[in-house]
Parts: C-alpha cells; sequence; structure tokens
C-alpha cells in the first residue's frame, strides 16, 4: 500500500468511527441518556482530532500544493485506483455532516426546554414565598388551604 492509499485508508477508518459516534450521540440525544454525551463528547472530539490529522496526511502524501490551486478532490477523483476509497471517504463526510445537524437540532431543542424550565424556576423563586410560616398558601393565591388540608 502506498503513501497516499495509507493516508486514504487512515482517514476513511477515522470517519467511520466518527459517523458511528454520531449516531450513538443521536441515539443518546433523542432517548435522553444525558449522563452518555461527556463520554460520547470525549470520544467524538479524539476521532475528530484523528480524521484531521489523517486529512492533513493524505494531503501531504498526496504532493498537492493547495496554495497553487491543486485539489485533492481532482487528483483521487482522477486515480482510478483510489477513486472507490475517495467515494467512501466523500460519503462518509456526508453523512457526518447530517447526521451532526439533526443533532445539533436536538441539542438545542433541548436547550429551549432547559431554558423554559429555568424560567419557571426563577420565576418560582422571585415570589417572596409560596407558602408562609403557617403552612397557609400566600402570594396572591389566598385560598387559605394549609399543607396539611390541601
Amino acid at each position: 500500500m502506498n503513501p497516499v492509499e495509507q493516508a486514504l485508508e487512515q482517514l476513511r477508518q477515522a470517519l467511520v468511527e466518527f459517523v458511528l459516534l454520531l449516531e450513538r450521540e443521536a441515539s443518546a440525544l433523542t432517548e435522553g441518556r444525558t449522563d452518555d454525551l461527556p463520554a460520547i463528547i470525549a470520544e467524538k472530539t479524539r476521532w475528530s482530532e484523528t480524521a484531521n490529522k489523517a486529512w492533513n496526511h493524505l494531503v501531504v502524501a498526496s504532493g498537492i500544493d493547495t496554495g497553487k490551486g491543486e485539489s485533492l478532490d481532482a487528483l483521487l477523483s482522477g486515480t482510478p485506483a483510489l477513486q472507490s476509497a475517495w467515494r467512501d471517504v466523500r460519503q462518509l463526510a456526508e453523512q457526518a455532516e447530517r447526521i451532526n445537524l439533526v443533532n445539533s437540532t436536538l441539542i438545542e431543542a433541548q436547550l429551549q426546554r432547559t431554558r423554559q424550565a429555568l424560567d419557571v424556576l426563577q420565576s418560582a423563586a422571585s415570589r417572596s414565598a409560596l407558602y408562609g410560616a403557617n403552612g397557609r398558601i400566600v402570594d396572591g393565591f389566598q385560598s387559605g388551604h394549609t399543607l396539611d388540608k390541601a
């Protein structure tokens, strides 16, 4: 296996792992398993860094000069022995982008629910008290119920 093929395979493998982690993240988000997220995020960061290093290695191994307008896509798409692997890498990158977009939408929805819950709690905390020292409801509710007779 030549250096370009090796770098391309390393990138492909890193993207496979990254996509699997994005899918695990999506599952954790949809199922409300927020305790799983810190470990997934740490592992996702590690695989993202691995993919970035593999990408840089691929650029160096291919010998292209991006400063001169040379394209890694043009080189790899135009090399019959590398076309299939390059196509896989591109599809994995597109899949990662789609899943990441869905995950960010799920995270934003969860953040919105959390903000709303915090607003409710802060609103309740800003009131002087819900029950007086005698156990009666105060602060505008004035129902006369005590805790033991609610």
